[in-house]
């Protein structure tokens, strides 16, 4: 399978993937939100959004394994169907069985640290109706499920970086999707945190098991690689991590931070619609960084061959196709979010346009230094670390400061201006001095993009509900259609003209005629 074949093939799964859970999502918050108490299903977002603290202590083992096994790869060549060297093989295998005896260690060090600090978060929280020894237990299979997780996690280590993108996010999409459903199930029987907490257990070792049966199925190839413990090769591995698990701790005090404060000063009641809205417009960024994601494995592949000019066009197509994800996106937000909250979740449960916007302001910055970031790190570039946790410190600082007077608002205000001052401009400088990205080029290609597909997706989007609420049509359905529908038409047009190149045009004109040409007969 071709390079272009492999990422397309990652990124239509990744789609599908987060499309499958975003609906999934919409049927299941709806029954949180109906047959939950509020405090308890605060809880649970506040478990849940723990995962990420959880995925610190991982220290960046495995995303620095899975890199530094396709730079080995690259070493035989750029080419994803290259046949493997002796000297290649052996040194994979090495990384194999060096980075599996640091992840089965680690996991046991993740499960009692996690639980450990989360009894003293949950001790801190003052709880009404739901009894602490609940949420303790909860906590305790949580962990549990990452730990094991964790523990296995060096097959996805191999088979990312080895160039096999997409197979792990179409296992996560199978699972997820049943969770789904199975958590449904128990809320409508009566079970609450215990239950739901208890059921993302065994969803973890259920994906682990379908996991390693897809490798002996279809690649049992990579089962054959023989190794041995090399303390060099871990020395390698403990620094990018470690520079890695930096970065990461600054990303979760900027991101993931927010649900400590509103459950500490605001109550865990307030937590449901700030989620729901945040949610919402993190569901499209994940949408908008698949492409990124999928391509970084045969980027650090292209840079360890020395074929900058691939890298280049790999991660102004990544930004083109994202930001204008995101631009078409976040119209349909500032136009219909309000009525698509409401109709969602039901009346009282949108937290406000304000707050929106900000979401989305965050979110688009964000979406556009990680594209790049992304790219950059590839290439084993992991100097991102102060400035992440500078951004995470000035996060904590000016939530506190901001969330008495202002509320919510503030929570928001305080994330999205410590990102500004940090992050926002620092990863997009670096990655363009790193990858030596032509700034004119990126203005015109991908920012002058945006720009386009977000003006033109915000006005007409909103001249087709004004339009619709002068006729009489005030149904919620009929405006969330009619704005979807126009900036999705948008987004396909420049999508056409801008992001795909001649070659990739006729391969879709040709695959249309087939499908033509097949229903006609």
């Amino acid at each position: 399978m071709s390079l272009s074949k492999r990422i397309a093939f990652a990124v239509t799964i990744s789609w599908l993937s987060r499309v499958s859970i975003i609906l999934s999502g919409f049927v299941l918050t709806p029954t949180l939100f109906r047959f939950m108490p509020k405090e308890e299903l605060g809880l649970w977002y506040l478990l849940s959004n723990s995962q990420f603290f959880l995925g610190l202590l991982s220290l960046g083992i495995m995303p620095t394994l899975g890199r530094h096994i396709a730079l080995a790869k690259g070493r035989s060549g750029a080419n994803p169907e290259v046949e493997l060297t002796q000297e290649t093989k052996e040194h994979i295998g090495d990384l194999l069985v060096t980075g599996r005896f640091i992840l089965q260690w680690l996991a046991v060090g993740i499960f009692f640290i996690a639980w450990g600090a989360g009894y003293v978060l949950i001790n801190q929280i003052e709880l009404v109706q739901v009894s602490p020894q609940k949420v303790f237990w909860s906590w305790l299979l949580m962990c549990a499920g990452y730990a094991i997780g964790v523990w296995l996690s060096y097959f996805d280590c191999l088979l990312g970086g080895m160039g096999y993108v997409g197979w792990n996010s179409l296992i996560w999409m199978v699972v997820s999707i049943l969770t789904t459903f199975v958590n449904i199930a128990a809320v409508l029987l009566g079970g609450g945190l215990l239950a739901l907490a208890a059921i993302s257990v065994v969803a973890s070792l259920i994906q682990r098991f379908i996991f390693v049966g897809i490798i002996r199925w279809r690649f049992p190839e990579l089962l054959n690689f023989q190794g041995n413990w090399n303390a060099g090769y871990a020395k390698a591995l403990v620094k990018p991590s470690l520079y890695w698990w930096l970065t990461d701790l600054g990303a979760f005090l900027i991101l993931r931070t927010d649900s400590y404060f509103i459950a500490y000063l605001k109550g865990t009641q307030n937590i449901p619609s700030y989620q729901a809205a945040y949610t919402l417009v993190f569901n499209l960024y994940q949408v908008a960084m698949a492409i990124s994601y999928s391509s970084s494995v045969f980027i650090s592949q292209a840079w360890q061959a020395g074929d900058l000019s691939a890298i280049q066009q790999m991660t102004l197509r990544n930004a083109r196709i994202g930001l204008s994800i995101m631009a078409a996106g976040i119209a349909f937000l500032m136009v219909a979010g309000k009525e698509f909250i409401e109709l969602w979740l039901g009346e009282g449960n949108f937290v406000g346009q304000n707050i929106l916007i900000i979401f989305c302001i965050m979110l688009t910055l964000e979406s556009q230094h990680v594209i790049l970031v992304t790219s950059s790190r590839a290439t084993e570039d992991e100097k991102y670390a102060p400035w992440s946790l500078s951004a995470g410190v000035l996060n904590l600082v000016l939530t506190w400061v901001l969330v008495k007077p202002l509320g919510l608002l503030g929570v928001a205000m305080g994330t999205m201006l410590a990102q500004m001052l940090t992050n926002n401009w620092y990863a997009v400088y670096r990655p363009m001095v790193r990858l030596h990205l032509n700034f004119r080029v990126y203005l015109r290609q991908v920012v002058g993009l945006w720009a386009i597909v977000l003006v033109c997706c915000l006005s007409l989007s909103w001249l087709v509900k004004e339009g619709l609420l002068g006729l009489g049509i005030n149904s919620a359905w009929a405006v969330i259609a009619a704005t979807a529908g126009v900036c999705v038409v948008v987004f396909l047009i420049l999508s056409w003209s801008h992001v795909l190149e001649d070659h990739h045009r006729r391969n879709v004109q040709a695959k249309l005629e087939g499908w033509v040409r097949r229903w006609e007969s």
